[in-house]
């Protein structure tokens, strides 16, 4: 800070995209929360297929496109809650949720620049953060969610991110002893 702007040399702070946990408004009802879960769920799929399409032929890619297919596990698992639980037409439901934010309000575009040629560690450490933040909006979805099928089926997506967790946790482990 010494010298102000007048010594500035046109170094700049770097690191991943900041992000929080994705929020709820007090009564928000189930088939609002699986209609915002979607359009995260889906803006995570396409986030993953892109990473995979930046590292091809690697043990990431094959990683992030298996992620990517889980997520369209996700989303089919969430219209059926959205359908069991809202007169809404499903049409009028995949069109207005549709944005390019992933979870914890990072939008995709943010995030993807970020990872264009960095290392895998850290690629894997802010995918690892989006999937924490998953698991965290599934559990309180479960909390707040008044039906009993929803929280079954919102603790169950919860238990695949955790999986989703381990497996690049794992990942992340196995990149790290290869760089050392």
């Amino acid at each position: 800070m010494e010298g102000g702007i007048q010594a500035w040399q046109g170094l700049t702070a770097e690191g991943p995209p900041e992000g929080g946990i994705s929020y709820f408004a007090p009564g928000t009802g189930a088939a609002d929360m699986a209609a915002l879960a979607w359009a995260l769920e889906e803006n995570s799929r396409l986030f993953y297929i892109s990473l995979a399409d930046m590292r091809p032929g690697t043990d990431e890619a094959a990683l992030f496109t298996k992620l990517s297919e889980a997520e369209e596990h996700h989303k089919e698992t969430l219209i059926s809650i959205h359908r069991n639980l809202s007169s809404e037409p499903v049409d009028r439901f995949y069109q207005s949720q549709v944005s390019p934010v992933l979870e914890g309000g990072v939008s995709r575009e943010e995030a993807l620049s970020w990872t264009r040629d960095k290392p895998a560690r850290k690629v894997l450490a802010i995918t690892m953060g989006l999937e924490a933040n998953a698991y965290d909006r599934y559990l309180k979805m479960v909390d707040v969610s008044q039906s009993e099928d929803a929280k079954e089926v919102f603790l169950a997506i919860a238990r695949e991110e955790r999986g989703h967790l381990e497996r690049l946790s794992k990942l992340l482990d196995d990149v790290v002893k290869q760089d050392y």
